[in-house]
């Protein structure tokens, strides 16, 4: 945890010193409504194209300027606030992002939309990475680790929230839009008070602009595994990128939706249990959960492709709980394999690559999709999009799936010789070369051993 002074503080600082576990709790709230933010305007989309009248592939590039922008973000000013301080960058992002809701919130076309969404996505990449850096700084001292826990869960659980929030208002409220950015930019407003009253956790040091030029390279001696993780990805943020965009306006179309809300609902399904599975996989192997969560994501996908052809809303809503399950399964074992390939110097290299996948994955398909629903509907585009998920679900699972016996292979042989002959039949060529070291261990401890007796009998014979 960082260690922090008080020394330099000014005079409203002293005045209105807030405890450590109140300024955590409410840099926790700050960053579960950064996700909100992000969540809200899904199930808003269709009362704005209501109003505005605008072709579908506008709304997939405001989601998708979104993401992208988010992207550029988290590429170059992720690290800033290592260099500048976290209070600077966090008071200057949440700014931004308090300008993006208003600007949303007073839209008049689709245009500012997309203008808005990409300020967010910039503002949004910039508060991600601070305030997962400063609630692990502000974590309480006997629990050390809750801050990241808190950074995880908030992640997936406020877009949730964000979406059954905003879908709640377009169903009661009479002007749903500006409300819910008006609260949001009032939020953000806050949030800079608290940051004013926060102790600042990383001195200025330099480098900033260094920090500021993209890396994103993968080392040689990983690129084999990260290979085989793009397809878990890709699969997850692309099943993320359609239920942020376009499945709430189908499921108004395909299933008489009463409204918005239920959008909304299928979007806090799939985030909360996402949420809430990736936290409790985290004692399970991660191959194993990856091969598990791409096959999930199959299932869950398949179901509402069915629901969505049958006009079932109830069965939206359990393809919707089952695809949460994968979602957040796939990904958190992602992340964990990502986390395990590399070593320290290269941590940072390597998530960038992983971020650059899952935003690459989350808004290029979806505008695609976009024009693609714009020529041949809706219903015909979530067939083939939803075929292309599990496509590529497959291959993740495919992929995982032999990990996944290699592994078996590998700890048989380090514990039971003769089984692993067995497993050789049916290993690749790499599990059939790994038992030969612990054989060639056992040998050497057993000839050490026998040299051992030997000297003793030895030394005994030559005793008295």
């Amino acid at each position: 945890m960082a260690k922090y002074s008080s020394g330099g503080d000014p005079a409203y600082r002293r005045m209105f010193r807030l405890s450590p576990r109140v300024t955590f709790s409410g840099l926790t709230l700050l960053f579960f409504a950064v996700l909100a933010a992000a969540g809200a305007p899904s199930p808003l989309y269709s009362v704005m194209q209501a109003s505005w009248g605008f072709p579908l592939w506008l709304l997939t590039l405001a989601f998708s300027a979104y993401a992208f922008a988010m992207l550029g973000a988290l590429l170059t000013v992720g690290s800033l606030s290592d260099y500048l301080g976290r209070k600077p960058v966090l008071i200057s992002a949440l700014s931004l992002q308090a300008a993006a809701m208003l600007l949303l919130g007073y839209a008049p076309d689709m245009g500012w939309v997309i203008a808005g969404r990409t300020l967010q996505g910039i503002a949004t990449g910039a508060l991600t990475t601070t305030l997962t850096a400063l609630v692990t700084d502000m974590a309480p001292r006997d629990r050390p680790t809750l801050g990241a826990t808190v950074a995880s869960f908030a992640t997936q659980g406020g877009m949730a929230v964000g979406a059954l929030a905003a879908g709640a208002v377009a169903q009661w409220v009479s002007a749903p839009v500006p409300t819910v950015f008006t609260v949001l930019a009032a939020t953000f407003g806050a949030g800079i008070v608290l940051t004013l009253l926060t102790p600042e956790t990383s001195p200025r040091r330099p480098g900033a602009l260094k920090s500021l030029i993209p890396r994103a390279a993968i080392p040689q001696q990983f690129r084999a595994d990260f290979h085989s993780l793009i397809p878990v990805i890709a699969a997850v943020w692309m099943t993320g990128g359609y239920f942020m965009s376009l499945l709430p306006g189908v499921v108004l179309e395909r299933c008489g939706a009463p409204s918005s809300f239920t959008g909304g609902i299928m979007i806090g399904l799939l985030s909360g249990v996402g949420a809430i599975s990736g936290m409790v996989i985290e004692r399970f192997h991660p191959v194993i959960m990856a091969m598990s969560g791409s096959l999930l994501l199959i299932a869950g996908t398949g179901i509402l492709l069915a629901s969505l052809t049958g006009g079932s809303l109830g069965w939206c809503i359990t393809a919707s709980i089952v695809t949460g399950f994968g979602f957040g399964t796939a990904n958190s074992s992602a992340f964990r394999l990502a986390r395990q390939m590399a070593p320290p110097r290269d941590v940072a290299r390597i998530f960038a690559a992983v971020y650059a996948v899952c935003y690459l994955s989350c808004g290029a398909p979806i505008v695609a999709a976009g024009v693609l629903a714009d020529s041949i509907g809706q219903s015909a585009t979530t067939n083939v999009y939803g075929l292309a998920v599990m496509l590529v679900a497959s291959a993740g699972a495919l992929l995982h799936s032999k990990k996944s016996r290699l592994r078996t292979a590998v700890a048989a042989a380090h514990n039971h010789p003769t089984a692993a002959a067995q497993q050789q039949k049916h290993a690749p060529r790499s599990a059939k070369a790994a038992p030969r070291a612990p054989l060639v261990e056992t040998s050497t401890t057993t000839t050490n051993v026998n040299h051992h007796k030997t000297a003793q009998l030895s030394s005994q014979e030559k005793s008295p």
